[in-house]
Order: C-alpha cells, then sequence, then structure tokens
C-alpha cells in the first residue's frame, strides 16, 4: 500500500485536477491511498466536490504545510509515503515510475518538476520561475534533498528521521530530507517522475512567494548568523544578476524585464529578512 498525502488549504480547485490526475494514474488504484490533510479546516470540503473513492480526508488545526504532513504521516496506512500539492498535476504513470526506483532499493525518491504557464499567467513571471524554480536534479544529486512537491520515501525513513520541522513555514522539506540522507538513506533522482506545478502568475505572487521562503530561510540560518555573516549575506543577496544578459533563448527585453524583476523580488526579500530580523513581524504563511 502507499499513501500520497496532500495537504490542502483553500485550494480546491487547483485539488481538484490533481485528484483527476491520480484518479488516472497507470499504477492500479486499489493499490495506493490519497490522504488529504484540510489544514484549513473551517472552510470544509466545497459541496458535490468529487473525491476518488480511495481518498480520506482529515484535519489538521495546526497551521503550515509540515504540520498537514505530519498528520497525513501519523494517519497514513502505507509502507511508502509519497508527498505532492495541491496546485501539482503528477504524470500519469508518476507513482509507477517512483516505485520503480524505490523497488530497486532507494529509501528516497526526489522526482522532475516541469513549470508550465496557466491560463491567465503572465510571461514575465512564466520566464522568472522556470529560470530560478525547481532544480530537481542538483537538489537530490548535489545536496541529498528534495521538494515535497514531489517526494518518495519509505515508511522506515520516517520512523527514523522523525516528522518535518513545524516551525518552519518553508524550506522544512530540505531540511527533513537532507536529515535523511546524512543518516544513510539512499536518494534517487526520478527523471521521469514527473510532476507538472503552475508558475506564479504575476509578480506580485512572486513577492509572496519570496516573504514566505525568507520567512523559512530566516528560521534555519540567518537568525544564527554573526552581525557580519548577516552584513555578507545581504550584499550577495541584493547584488544585481548581470548574468540574466547572458542568458540563452530571452530576447534582449525579456532579459531587461528580467533583470529588474529578479532584483526588485530579492530587495523584497532582503526588506523582509531585516523585518523579521528586528521582531517587526512573524513569517508569513502564503
Amino acid at each position: 500500500m502507499i499513501s500520497v498525502i496532500i495537504p490542502v488549504y483553500k485550494n480546491w480547485d487547483l485539488l481538484a485536477i490533481c485528484l483527476k490526475s491520480l484518479a488516472d494514474q497507470t499504477f492500479p488504484q486499489n493499490q495506493f491511498e490519497i490522504v488529504l490533510v484540510n489544514n484549513d479546516p473551517k472552510s470544509g470540503i466545497p459541496e458535490n466536490f468529487n473525491l476518488p473513492s480511495n481518498t480520506r480526508v482529515i484535519n489538521q488545526m495546526l497551521p503550515g504545510s509540515y504540520s498537514a504532513r505530519n498528520k497525513g504521516m501519523i494517519d497514513a496506512k502505507g509502507e511508502v509515503f509519497v508527498f505532492t500539492d495541491s496546485d501539482c498535476i503528477p504524470e500519469l504513470n508518476w507513482l509507477e515510475k517512483g516505485m520503480d526506483l524505490i523497488s530497486s532499493g532507494y529509501d528516497l525518491v526526489g522526482g522532475e518538476m516541469n513549470l508550465f504557464k496557466p491560463e491567465g499567467g503572465g510571461d514575465l513571471a512564466y520566464i522568472y520561475e522556470s529560470r530560478f524554480g525547481f532544480n530537481q536534479r542538483r537538489n537530490v544529486l548535489e545536496k541529498g534533498q528534495s521538494i515535497t512537491a514531489n517526494l518518495f520515501c519509505k515508511k522506515e525513513v520516517v520512523n527514523t528521521v522523525g516528522p518535518f520541522p513545524e516551525d518552519l513555514m518553508s524550506g522544512g522539506d530540505f531540511v527533513w530530507t537532507q536529515k535523511a540522507t546524512s543518516s544513510g538513506f539512499r536518494i534517487a533522482f526520478g527523471e521521469d517522475v514527473i510532476v507538472k506545478h503552475p508558475s506564479r502568475k504575476s509578480i506580485s505572487e512572486l513577492v509572496k512567494k519570496k516573504k514566505r521562503t525568507i520567512g523559512g530561510m530566516y528560521t534555519r540560518f540567518y537568525k544564527s548568523y554573526s552581525p557580519l555573516q548577516k552584513l555578507r549575506f545581504s550584499i550577495f543577496f541584493i547584488r544585481p544578476h548581470l548574468s540574466i544578459f547572458t542568458y540563452k533563448g530571452l530576447s534582449i527585453m525579456e532579459k531587461t524585464k528580467l533583470f529588474f524583476a529578479t532584483w526588485y523580488v530579492e530587495c523584497v526579500g532582503m526588506k523582509e529578512m531585516l523585518l523579521l530580523d528586528f521582531n517587526k513581524k512573524s513569517a508569513e504563511r502564503s
């Protein structure tokens, strides 16, 4: 039995597309369950929402996707846990290909992420994320880590490593998978274990994402830095990305727009980091 664990936070429209893909998997439906963890129980499941027959819905009152995933792992019945997000669309052979690697002896699999531009999405936001978004090959092969938008792991890994860090709103997947691989568990990069993910639609959405990920970075390492380390990090973080003008496949206008958009988003991120450091606000969820 495989347990596919998906945290849900007010994202039922996109979740419906994700569930349709899971219902059409080449992997036998009677060999996996879907555990939806509603992280906003006040919202509830929309009326007439279609749930596949192998789906269970549980609630997690504690905020954060990692709290939701931990709750899902406690309730899951499978010997292999598979994670994705409510806005993701797995390829139809996703479970089959991922389980091939697990069956060959790997303890974890970090699969490939393919970005696509959603309906109504802007070209600049798509270009930004296609250049600076998911790099699962590097995550897995060079750093021994993976995002939870596309992650397989044996239950024994969870029993050894323990739960995801619930104090993080972002980056907890990297912390957890690095802990697993540092403990000796083997991780594979699933080049054909593919999940599609929509790019953000606008620069404002990219800014919201940056603020959320900055919260994770602050908790994971920045807050423990010395003043000199913080200064060096800040200067490096907001440096102009002149290398953008060497990118292939983009026009000079696209490169120019991407350059200023990137600089703007990074400056907003650094401002967020400073506000967190001076206790002017708490880390954002979304």
